[in-house]
């Protein structure tokens, strides 16, 4: 009896000692299930987002139904997938690409020139747009055909006027890129002339330029100014000697005058109006002297 007694209690014993390992391999098991599972569930089922200011294509590459390419645009949101399924997403708000270009312009000189074009997709072509190019369209087909326009357009101008013309040549490069990509499922808002870049050696002959034509300007204008002076000189000298003739024909004039009326009465008639006068001297006489007459006489 007692024998049957101590084999029981052992049995317990045992029991009692192995059930807290046994506890400890059930939860470390369920642990592993968890975390296994855990693991599994994003290679079944994950999910993609697309943000606002963008549309995708769905992309199916197996199943029952509707296999491939969408061609419905997806909206902004999020949105659960298999793991061999994709959304390809385009920005559809205006995006600004800056290029800088070496061009020669029509006088022979290379500058560099730096520009930016505002672009994006046309909204309702992006189905086309991802078969024909692909998310890389800017660097595809629009950067090459931009940056060709601006080296057509600015070649046809001198540099001295580029600057100046700024936004012309800028609405030229549009009207250049917008016809270049034409058909090619995107949009162009507006291009810019950011800035232009001269040598070194480019900007010291600039300024000697026009150091030289300021220095030509002057010149015109001192030269103007002395061709007005010697203008105003003449004038003037023709003014004096007119009025010398004016007042040499009047005193002409006038002598003639008197010397019509100095005869022997008139001379006679003076002297009694003049009582105190001495001699009165007249030019001219019978034999070309003066005549003296004495009015006391």
């Amino acid at each position: 009896m007692l024998i049957a007694e101590n084999r029981t209690f052992k049995t317990i014993e045992t029991q009692s000692i192995r059930s807290p390992e046994r506890l400890r391999k059930r939860k470390t098991m369920n642990g592993k299930k968890f975390w296994f599972v855990l693991t599994l569930l994003p290679t079944l089922y994950c999910g993609s987002t697309v943000k606002a200011g963008e549309i995708g294509l769905f992309w199916k590459p197996f199943g029952l139904s509707d296999i491939g390419l969408h061609k419905e645009p997806v909206l902004s949101g999020f949105y659960w997938l298999y793991p061999w399924n994709d959304i390809y997403t385009y920005s559809t708000q205006w995006n600004a690409y800056k290029e800088k270009v070496d061009v020669l312009t029509n006088d022979d000189l290379k500058i560099d020139v730096q520009a930016i074009v505002i672009m994006r997709p046309i909204r309702d072509e992006v189905y086309q747009l991802h078969i024909e190019v692909g998310p890389e369209y800017y660097r595809s087909i629009v950067q090459p055909e931009f940056r060709a326009s601006i080296r057509n357009v600015v070649s046809h101008h001198q540099m001295i006027q580029i600057s100046k013309n700024s936004a012309v040549l800028a609405k030229d490069i549009k009207s250049a890129v917008i016809e270049r990509t034409k058909g090619k499922h995107i949009e162009v808002f507006d291009v810019i002339l950011d800035d232009v870049e001269y040598s070194p050696n480019m900007l010291h002959a600039i300024e000697t330029k026009l150091t030289k034509q300021q220095e030509l300007e002057q010149q015109k204008y001192e030269l103007e100014i002395a061709e007005k002076n010697i203008e105003i000189a003449k004038k003037k000298a023709k003014a004096d000697a007119e009025a010398q003739l004016i007042r040499a024909e009047a005193q002409a004039k006038s002598q003639s005058i008197i010397n019509d009326k100095l005869t022997t009465k008139y001379l006679q008639y003076k002297s009694f109006e003049s009582p105190n006068s001495k001699l009165i001297f007249v030019p001219q006489g019978k034999d070309n002297l003066p005549i003296v007459v004495n009015p006391k006489e």
